[in-house]
Parts: structure tokens; sequence; C-alpha cells
């Protein structure tokens, strides 16, 4: 089996939907499914590790034969919001309410990014080898699906250096050093 998992190459899948495949022989259309993204982490996640050939993982969301550990963060892809460019990338136990999302915002507003960035690579960061990033925020089929593996340390240099949870969708796919298209019989 041919396994697409080359670090920095942008890999591409055109998807026609998602369709539950019945006893009977008949199948229902789940559209909406691919689009929500409860419903959708899981079915992209596994849909990574069949293309990459990771294996599912416990702490990190992949895990390769080596024991490297991959996190896969979505964004919502530029074709269907183009002005969208920031996104969420750092570890969601420093968002909102969750875990450390309080002391994050705190040290934000008192203007301590080095505390904040610690606190970010000690929930996260520091953890992944590798984050694995896809087009699959409000995932729509007339966008081809696509992911990038990016070193940990090439993140790192990305983030934003007002807020260390935060990454540019543009940046990331710059790093991109080749592109794929994948097709599957």
């Amino acid at each position: 089996m041919i396994t697409y998992n080359t670090p920095l190459t942008l890999y591409s899948l055109d998807i026609a939907g998602l369709s539950l495949e019945l006893g009977s022989g008949g199948s229902i259309s789940m559209p909406e499914a691919l689009k929500n993204g409860r419903a959708n982490y899981i079915l992209f996640e596994e849909l990574v590790r069949k293309l990459t050939g990771l294996k599912k993982a416990k702490g990190s969301d992949h895990v390769d034969a080596s024991g490297r550990t991959y996190e896969q963060k979505s964004f919502v892809d530029e074709v269907l919001d183009p002005a969208g460019d920031i996104f969420r990338t750092s570890s969601s136990s420093t968002f909102g309410a969750n875990n450390k999302g309080p002391e994050v915002k705190r040290l934000l507003e008192r203007d301590d990014y080095v505390a904040a960035l610690k606190l970010c690579k000690e929930t996260g960061y520091n953890k992944n080898d590798f984050y694995i990033y896809t087009n699959t925020g409000q995932y729509e089929v007339s966008v081809p699906f696509r992911y990038l593996i990016v070193p940990t340390s090439s993140v790192l240099s990305l983030i934003s250096q007002t807020d260390p949870r935060l990454i540019s969708r543009s940046e990331i796919l710059s790093l991109a050093t080749a592109h794929v298209e994948i097709v599957l019989p």
C-alpha cells in the first residue's frame, strides 16, 4: 500500500460525499457529518490514518512505527473563507474555560507571552513531533480534502508572536515544497 506521509508535501484528495451503507444494500447520504466539526473530527482523523499509515495514539492523535507523535488540527479552507487566515493550533486545553484556558488568557492580558508560550508548550507543543493540518474546518465537498504534515519545530517558528495558541493558515501552507493529488481506486 502506498502511504502519503512525507512532511511538507501538500496532499489533496477529491471527496464526493459521505454515505452510510445499509445492510439492505441501500445508502443514506450524510453531507452535514462532513461539515460539522463534532462529526468530522473523528472521520478525518481516520482518513488521515488510512492515507498515511499512522496509527491511533494515546495523548496525541497519531503515532508512527518509530513512536513519533502527530497532532491533527483543522482550518477553514481559503476557498471557503479567504479572510480567515488565523486559526487555533495549540492544545484545546489552552482555550476558553478548558483546563489551562483561563490561565493562558490571564497571562496574555498581562502581556506575559513567554509564560503563555511555556504553558502551551507544556500542554501540547512539547508532546508532539509533528502537526498535521487539514482543511476540514466547516468542510464542504466542493473543495478537495487537503493535508500537510509539519515538524513541530516549524510550527513553533510560525506561531503568533502575540498569542502562542494561534497560527497563520497562509504561512503553514507556504511551507509546502510539493503537491500530490491522491487518486484512489
